[in-house]
């Protein structure tokens, strides 16, 4: 059984871990923990969400709930419909970058924002007493399909439209961003080239808008010859940029270039996690503001945005948070920023991208426990030079390369990020990590 249940939210295996009952179980259970309030649901389009929203409807109706239906939208849409609406929660069915396999429930706190840590142990404590609960029939489902149209409008109408039209590629993956994510860019003035961007239960490529997985997209984009490709994932909160000539500019750049065009219009704080790109640092100092990094997580990294009243957020997987709109990682808004910037600049996005220093970053996930990492760690510490940060897990931060070892708190792994000016150098600095880690 792999059922995994944490601040993250619910997620496993379709048939394996996960069945209506299960879902009904939790979604019933956070109706009961909201106290019967008005939840806002919406889902992606793998062919599980249907049976699933189903047993949420039925789980939130059994605990008195007001249910209002989004049907498929992007994530962020979710969480802003929950805050425009007044309502006292949201469940969002997704697994997001996971397999097709896989599917999972968000929830959402009244705040339009996922469930902090405090929220999660109370909701979490709820579910054992669940069995407890008085059951009723809830108000009739709304079906409410104006939630995306209003998300869209919202962006432009912030970002403002585009005085330039560039021809731009979209891969949504058939997710949920396949109407959206093409929309707001021809909304902002882009003449749009689709590429898998229809509702489909079958993804074409692998979910993760990683470089490996959106190779399509290049030749796509190179080939017929446009400014700009965007890939999302199946729920449309991370996001991915292809330049004109085809080649990945890469998750961890697509914050780079979001900040660097809102710090050039907004001075302000910046927020991002441990894990992220030190080009970063370079687009803070850029523009004279201060950079706060955080243990990684959207709800760590939101909650320091909101206590340092930042311009601009999110984490090296493509999660960009614009506060502007929304404090969720948000492709749609990634996007609509970046053809700002690429507005702005007056050349293309291989220019821009050129005039930032050159990083080499490498991402391992090891096979390895928590303990294995906590035994280690002293070794590790001592075979390498640098300033240390033990906010979450293991930092080592030289004048030249950084490395970030942390243990997953959900799972048997341990991940190995690093970064250099120095290609070798990295990559024979995670290999010696991974070395000392193996070793018994």
């Amino acid at each position: 059984m792999a059922l995994k249940f944490s601040i993250s939210g619910l997620r496993g295996v379709v048939d394996r871990d996960l069945n209506p009952e299960v879902i009904y179980k939790y979604a019933r259970s956070f109706g009961e923990f909201i106290r019967s309030g008005h939840v806002i649901i919406g889902r992606d389009t793998r062919e599980s969400g249907n049976p699933y929203r189903k047993a949420v409807i039925k789980g939130l109706r059994a605990a008195g709930c007001r249910v209002t239906d989004l049907g498929i939208v992007p994530t962020p849409t979710v969480l802003l419909t929950v805050r425009r609406m007044k309502a006292k929660g949201g469940i969002v069915i997704t697994a997001s970058h996971n397999p097709i396999q896989w599917n999972a429930l968000k929830f959402v706190s009244s705040q339009g924002l996922f469930l902090n840590e405090r929220q999660f142990q109370r909701f979490a404590s709820r579910i054992t007493e669940s069995g407890k609960a008085v059951h009723h029939r809830g108000q009739k489902v709304e079906i409410l399909k104006s939630a995306l149209k209003e998300h869209i409008q919202r962006i432009v109408s912030k970002v403002k439209p585009l005085q330039n039209s560039f021809r731009v590629a979209v891969d949504a993956v058939n997710g949920a961003g396949s109407v959206g994510l093409p929309r707001v860019l021809e909304e902002m003035g882009c003449k749009v080239f689709r590429l898998n961007c229809r509702f489909s239960p079958g993804f074409p490529r692998r979910p993760e808008p990683t470089r490996e997985n959106i190779s399509a997209l290049c030749r796509f984009v190179k080939k017929c010859k446009l400014d700009i490709g965007f890939a999302c994932d199946p729920d449309c909160d991370r996001l991915a940029v292809v330049d004109e000539k085809g080649r990945v500019i890469g998750e961890e750049n697509s914050l780079v270039l979001a900040a660097d065009y809102v710090l050039g219009r907004k001075k302000g704080s910046v927020v991002t996690n441990l894990s992220t790109t030190a080009l970063m640092d370079f687009v803070a100092r850029k523009h004279r503001v201060r950079l706060y990094r955080t243990k990684v997580g959207e709800a760590n990294v939101v909650s320091k945005m909101k206590s340092a009243s930042a311009v601009i957020g999110g984490e090296g997987n493509g999660g960009i948070i614009y506060p502007g709109i929304n404090f969720t990682r948000d492709a749609m808004v990634g996007a609509a920023l970046i053809v700002k910037l690429l507005e702005k600049s007056g050349g293309s996005i291989s220019e821009i991208v050129a005039g930032y220093p050159q990083y080499f970053l490498i991402k391992k996930k090891l096979i390895l426990s928590k303990e294995r990492f906590e035994q280690n760690k002293q070794e590790i510490v001592d075979a390498f030079r640098g300033k240390l940060d033990y906010t979450d897990g293991l930092k080592i931060i030289s004048d030249d390369y950084w490395l970030h070892i942390r243990p997953s708190q959900t799972e048997h792994v341990v991940r190995v990020i690093g970064e250099s000016r120095d290609r070798v150098q990295v990559e024979n600095y995670v290999a010696r990590v991974k070395n000392i880690l193996y070793r018994t």
